[in-house]
């Protein structure tokens, strides 16, 4: 019986056995794929397009047809299966759907042709994008609108069409097998510049909890080479000092000493830079041992811990050493020139150390004529009622224009069609109106060498932006549905422009100028590169010294070439070359206001105001007005009373009261004279006057043709004074953080320019806002305040000018230069020609009289 009873229950099994299996079944699937999903997973690295351009997270195309393009830095990847284009695009309703379209372009190709139907409301697109078209490094994303008004065929229908892509909510996706590589140094500046993590800070680590003059010079020298892989893009960099030692000050008893993989960083942009001996707790004996000289390596680094595998590929840290400060040197300049590769390993000895040579620069136009093919403009043929097109021109430095001169556009173009009255070429130059061209019949379509000036006055020093727009009216009322046949217009890239001469000369301050080309600070001027100047930073909290870096890296960007940098921590005396100095409002010496267009109390007074406003709206309590406007009478009402700011407690000093604030943060490269020596030596090798065509002028000419500029601008160049209460009308926007720049105190024209907050937090906010929010290109006059509350910036008027010649010896533009101050002072031109009819008029009458004698025997 239990035989059977066996057999039965072992029937029963096998009868059984079916619906088992193929649960056994189900179940072994499940697991498997639970245990393979991660292995087989595509990596999937989505890009927001509102990582590729500071500003507005949105592209707007406006008329009949617009181009714009993004450049993308893409990481490289394992297996790139396919991409998506994720786009997000609406227009307006004046549009008619059969004639809209949008047209995208990857790297040139075309992808997608995409409908503008207003009707339809804002429009999600996905569009599918082979492997091949995408490429690890630079890759161009353009957009094309093609528009035509749905009732008003005429000049003023086309400033109704527009089309605006979002590019917060539109991304590109890359799929992959297996995600970004482990890095080496050859991947280091293509990962710095990828668009995936465009948005996070580059991190500059140093061990120890303070950062001395040594990782302020090396700092800046890796910020300004991250700035110039951006392009346009501004630059964030922050400080993250770290303590290796578990037992150190500061620490809580028992903290384990952090390792490379440990680290608390901010973002996968990561940069640890110091000696071997500072290093090794941080890298390990092994990592350690392989520092024998000039040393760059680079180690991954898992950005999001605990997340989805592969979340944080693209990571790394990168390390740049040595067993001394000298080997530091060789290993960061190394790392900084982006004129040379790096290697395809993960670690490598620096054996070709060299000064880093310059990029190539962007062309800049002088004197001269330059066609239209070789500013980048290619001839185009416009078929409708306006064309807008733009021509980018790069002016030297030192430019000056002379009011009585102008910019000839020499137009080379032809028209088609049956064009009404009105019809007229517009040339705007920064957004000002420059000149017009009235497009007349009798030309018989065709405008050979048309000439039209453009006042000198409204170009300025570096990148200059023309903007073309042409009106073509029709002759009569066209339907819009039939309008078969539209006027068309050609220009020509034979049209040419054509620069006369100008005065070689810099007029400071000017933040405008400061912003577009690095001057004082750095590129070429005058055939001269810029001094190296000296980087003051004067605070112990490392966002003073984030702030230093992204503000270098920025005017590197500007200059397209590594500036020559003498760093200084804290204030030990006034500094021997043009400074950019950054720090707290409250801890800077009374030294540095001297010759502030801003006196120290007041500017102290107003941050500290708007950092209190910017605060608590970051925090999502904003102020009432009515508390902000309390603010600002109280400030007011504080300054009634005080007509002078207090006097310096000694000189070149730190004020009464303040050196608690300061802490060691005082003591300069005083301290560490080899260092300073050392710094000061580099700079001279990397600006070698004999290399840049200054060294056979003598150093007693250059003294005396600037005792004369000084001479000539104390009176050809007015002076005046800030008004500090007006800056406090607007409660809304009062400022956080100041960017000042003035003339230093002593006989030298040299140029501070100061960066100052209350407080860290407010110096974080407003540098974060200054690239966002797109104020960078905004900077004007003699002083920019603004606040991370509002996206406005408010200009400070230059107070007190000063000139500077660029080619003393050059007795054209000595003449150019006299010209030109003299036209801005009407009253001075008139007293010289009123003196110079009374000399001849003198002297007439005395050869007159003398010849009279003669003849007359007397």
């Amino acid at each position: 019986m239990a035989g059977m009873g066996k057999q039965t229950g072992g029937g029963r099994m096998l009868r059984a056995s079916p619906r088992t299996l193929l649960a056994a079944l189900i179940a072994l699937l499940s697991l498997w794929a639970g245990w393979a999903s991660p292995v087989l997973a595509a990596d999937r690295r989505v890009i927001p397009l509102s990582n590729l351009r500071d500003g507005q997270p949105e592209v707007t195309l406006h008329g009949e047809t617009e181009t714009v393009a993004l450049r993308a830095v893409l990481p490289p990847v394992i297996g790139l299966t396919s991409a998506m284009l994720t786009l997000t695009y609406e227009n307006g309703i004046d549009i008619l759907p059969e004639k809209g379209s949008m047209s995208v372009f990857i790297n040139g190709s075309p992808v997608a042709d995409l409908p503008l139907a207003a009707f339809r409301g804002p429009v999600n697109a996905s569009i599918t994008l082979p492997g091949s078209l995408i490429r690890p490094g630079e890759n161009q994303i353009v957009f094309q609108t093609s528009a035509q008004h749905r009732a008003i065929c005429t000049v003023r229908g086309t400033y109704d069409l527009w089309a605006r892509v979002n590019l917060a909510a539109s991304s590109l996706t890359l799929m992959s097998d297996g995600g970004v590589p482990e890095p080496d140094l050859a991947m280091v500046r293509q990962l710095l510049a990828s668009a995936d993590r465009a948005r996070e800070p580059l991190a500059i680590v140093q061990p120890g909890s303070e950062i001395d003059a040594d990782h302020l010079g090396w700092g800046s020298m890796v910020a300004q080479s991250y700035g110039l892989l951006l392009g346009d893009q501004t630059p964030r960099v922050v400080a993250v000092p770290v303590k290796p030692a578990g037992n150190a000050p500061g620490n809580p008893p028992g903290t384990p000493a952090p390792t490379l993989e440990s680290l608390p960083l901010p973002g996968g942009k990561n940069i640890l830079i110091g000696t071997r001996d500072r290093l090794a707790p941080l890298l390990g004996e092994a990592r350690a041992a392989a520092i024998a000289g000039p040393f760059l390596s680079v180690y991954p680094y898992a950005v999001n811990k605990g997340g989805p595998e592969g979340s944080g590929g693209g990571g790394f840290v990168a390390v740049a050493s040595g067993r001394t400060q000298q080997e530091v040197d060789q290993a960061v300049m190394r790392l900084a020139d982006v004129t040379r590769p790096l290697p395809t390993q993960t670690a490598m000895i620096v054996t070709d150390a060299a000064v880093p040579a310059a990029p190539p620069a962007p062309p800049v136009q002088a004197e001269g004529r330059y066609r239209l093919s070789d500013l980048g403009f290619q001839t185009v043929q416009h078929s409708g009622y306006r064309y807008t097109g733009r021509v980018d021109l790069t002016l030297p430095a030192g430019f000056a224009p002379v009011s009585d001169r102008s910019i000839l556009f020499h137009v080379n173009a032809a028209f088609e069609g049956n064009l009404g009255p009105g019809a007229v070429l517009n040339v705007r130059v920064n957004g000002k109106s420059a000149g017009a061209m009235e497009i007349d019949k009798r030309s018989s379509g065709i405008i050979e060498n048309g000439e039209m000036p453009l006042p000198m006055a409204l170009f300025r020093p570096g990148p200059n932006l023309i903007e073309l727009e042409a009106e073509l009216p029709p002759a009569g009322g066209t339907d819009c549905v039939f309008a078969v046949r539209r006027p068309t217009f050609t220009l020509l890239d034979s049209s040419s422009i054509e620069i006369p001469g100008f005065a070689r000369l810099v007029t400071l301050p000017s933040l405008g100028g400061f912003a577009n080309t690095a001057f004082p600070y750095g590129g070429t001027a005058g055939g001269e590169q810029a001094p190296p100047f000296d980087l003051v930073v004067v605070g112990r909290d490392p966002a003073w010294f984030g702030a230093a870096w992204s503000l270098t890296a920025k005017l590197a960007q500007r200059a397209g070439d590594l500036m020559a940098v003498v760093p200084y921590t804290g204030w030990d005396g006034l500094p021997n070359d043009n400074a950019l100095i950054v720090g707290p409002v409250a801890a800077l010496p009374q030294a540095v206001f001297t010759s502030a267009p801003l006196p120290a109390d007041r500017l102290a007074g107003l941050l500290e105001a708007g950092a209190l406003i910017a605060q608590a709206k970051a925090r999502g309590e904003p102020m009432a007005a009515a508390d902000r406007r309390a603010l600002a009478d109280r400030l007011r009402l504080g300054w009634s009373g005080t007509a002078a700011r207090p006097g310096p407690a000694r000189p070149g000093g730190i004020p009464q009261g303040l050196g608690q604030q300061m802490g060691a943060a005082g003591s300069a490269l005083a301290a560490d004279g080899g260092a300073a020596n050392r710094w000061q030596r580099m700079a001279g090798d990397a600006k070698d006057p004999a290399a840049t065509g200054r060294g056979w002028v003598p150093d007693w000419a250059r003294r005396a043709m600037g005792a004369a500029a000084r001479y000539i601008n104390s009176w050809t160049v007015e002076e005046a004074p800030v008004d500090v209460v007006a800056l406090t009308e607007n409660a809304e926007t009062l400022p956080e953080a100041a960017l000042l720049q003035y003339r230093a105190p002593g006989a030298e024209p040299l140029t501070w320019t100061l960066l100052t907050a209350a407080d860290p937090r407010a110096v974080d906010r407003a540098m974060r806002s200054l690239g966002e929010a797109g104020l960078w290109d905004k900077l004007r006059g003699g002083g920019a305040l603004w606040s991370s509350a509002a996206p406005a910036i408010t200009t400070l008027e230059v107070s007190r000018p000063y000139q500077i010649i660029l080619n003393p010896f050059d007795i054209g533009n000595l003449i150019l230069i006299l010209a030109r101050n003299l036209s801005q002072r009407i009253e001075l031109l008139f007293a010289l020609l009123l003196g110079t009819a009374v000399v001849l008029t003198v002297s007439m009458r005395l050869l007159l009289k003398s010849g009279h004698r003669e003849r007359s025997g007397s």
